[in-house]
């Protein structure tokens, strides 16, 4: 792995990623409004809920993550209710919190004892899904969401907000090609001088899609969100 790609994760993370299995996805649950990709790992383990994209898919997008969440999360994909005319669908303005958390519940009942909840979990929302997840976390009461990482969004966040959601550790990410890229680095500026734990993740020259060199960052980003 590359210096550039350890970033701040530090040296005894990064020498961890570099031996870490290539082991992939777990199994595949399609469940009423949701699609699940079950934890590789043995024992109760932690949920990871992604958000897609506007007219997105949820198993398409959570693809991109799901050989690493997997390692040693569950990953929760929730599907948006609103149909685009050329396909796919988007979140509504407004019910996605509650959308959300009975896609989780479902998710939950399908998983079982294999879910572990003591840290909470992590979220992760993609473009229209970032924004999403925004409002859940700055919905002004507190969240399961200890974790949250966005990307390709440019997104305005108000640090009392999230501690009050009880979020502890943000990070911002975006490809150098994307128009999001310099917003989202600045506002993870902003919030670190104003004493929040945020970081910015670039992603390397790509735009505002996910590409196979995704992968290369992942374990980066993930590794930082669970850290201490």
């Amino acid at each position: 792995m590359a210096r550039s790609q350890c970033g701040f994760v530090g040296a005894v993370v990064c020498a961890a990623l570099l031996v870490s299995s290539a082991a992939s996805a777990g199994e595949r649950l399609d469940l009423p409004g949701v699609v699940v990709f079950r934890a590789n790992a043995a024992g109760p383990r932690p949920i990871t809920v992604l958000l897609h994209g506007m007219c997105g898919d949820a198993a398409r997008t959570c693809g991109h993550f799901a050989d690493e969440v997997t390692k040693g999360s569950h990953l929760v994909c929730p599907r948006a209710s609103t149909s685009c005319v050329g396909g796919g669908v988007s979140w509504p303005e407004r019910g996605v919190a509650g959308a959300v958390e009975a896609a989780v519940e479902r998710a939950s009942g399908a998983l079982g004892e294999a879910v572990d909840e003591a840290r909470g979990r992590t979220l992760i929302g993609y473009s229209m899904g970032a924004f999403r997840a925004v409002g859940i976390v700055q919905a002004g009461s507190t969240t399961r969401y200890p974790r949250v990482m966005l990307i390709g969004a440019k997104v305005a966040l108000d640090r009392a907000r999230l501690q009050q959601s009880g979020v502890e550790r943000l990070l911002l990410c975006a490809g150098s090609w994307d128009m999001m890229h310099d917003p989202m680095q600045r506002e993870s500026q902003r919030l670190r001088s104003a004493g929040f734990t945020a970081r910015f993740l670039d992603l390397g020259a790509v735009g505002h899609a996910f590409t196979p060199t995704f992968a290369r960052y992942l374990p980066e980003a993930l590794a930082w969100l669970d850290s201490d």
